[in-house]
């Protein structure tokens, strides 16, 4: 029985020896390039639907009560008063509002996740669930429309996807391992060189959108960090803002992939110049 098993074992690690030599180097950098593709789609997916809101950029939510005033506020009735405000909303059925490239997620009392394009729809909802005090106290919903619409801009990424989808499809045209005859009759595996005009082609759009990727990532995290910030200086501490970590890991994990494919493009093109070089 024992025998039996390492015979199948064995003949498995065969059939797949054999395989491997056909998954030839531009299909490794395929594989890589898919899974950017589908790490920055996911990134503007977020907060579309009640199951992507952990996917957000910037999430906000109400403190029970306000820090303590900073000896540098002078006027420090305000943090009194916003948080005499906050105090008047607590049975309000609005808990958190997390913000996306494409949609707003709000999340109610009950633990229910309610997801929109339309911050006005939101309002509506909340409007409608009256609990008799103060339903959105700081207007939550109007900031993270206010964010969205007037800070954060999904162009950049949508622009670096087109351009990894194209870098895909020049890989797609390279040529694979086949069998050809040779002067003595005999069949052997060969691979021909990609086409030399493809491969920069495909280098020239793999870092296009690293650079473009690299600069929506960067601008996501520093208005996310920023506007979170003085969200919660500008409530007094009565807001609790916090950059969802998330969206932050699918955004520079596809910049970072995008870079890993780029580099191994510039590696295979000098490569195949060397060996040209060499025996030609």
């Amino acid at each position: 029985m024992a025998s039996g098993s390492r015979e199948s074992g064995a003949g498995y690690q065969v059939r797949w020896m054999r395989l491997v030599p056909y998954l030839g180097y531009h299909h490794v950098l395929m594989i890589l390039l898919s899974v950017s593709i589908i790490l920055l789609s996911i990134l503007l997916a977020g907060c579309t639907t009640p199951g992507l809101t952990n996917v957000y950029l910037l999430g906000l939510s109400y403190k029970p009560s306000a820090s303590h005033p900073d000896p540098a506020q002078v006027n420090i009735n305000l943090t009194t008063s916003f948080s005499q405000i906050v105090s008047n909303g607590s049975n309000s059925p609005l808990a958190e509002v997390r913000v996306g490239y494409m949609g707003i997620c709000i999340k109610e009392s009950s633990g229910l996740w309610i997801c929109s394009s339309s911050a006005n729809g939101l309002a509506n909802i909340v409007k409608e669930r009256r609990t008799g005090g103060n339903d959105d106290p700081l207007n939550l919903i109007w900031i993270a429309k206010r964010f969205k619409g007037q800070v954060i801009w999904s162009g950049l990424l949508f622009l670096s996807i087109p351009l990894g989808v194209i870098v895909f499809l020049c890989l797609a045209t390279f040529p694979g391992w086949h069998e050809e005859t040779d002067g003595e009759g005999s069949d052997r595996e060969v691979k021909p060189f990609p086409s030399r005009p493809v491969s920069q082609i495909a280098l020239a759009f793999c870092v296009a959108a690293s650079l473009v990727s690299f600069i929506a990532i960067l601008w996501q995290h520093i208005v996310s960090s920023a506007a979170g910030i003085m969200g919660e200086g500008l409530s007094y501490g009565s807001i609790s803002a916090h950059v969802g970590s998330v969206a932050m890991v699918l955004g520079w994990g596809g910049f970072f992939v995008n870079t890993i494919v780029a580099i191994g493009l510039l590696v295979m093109i000098l490569s195949i110049k060397v060996l040209a070089e060499t025996f030609g």
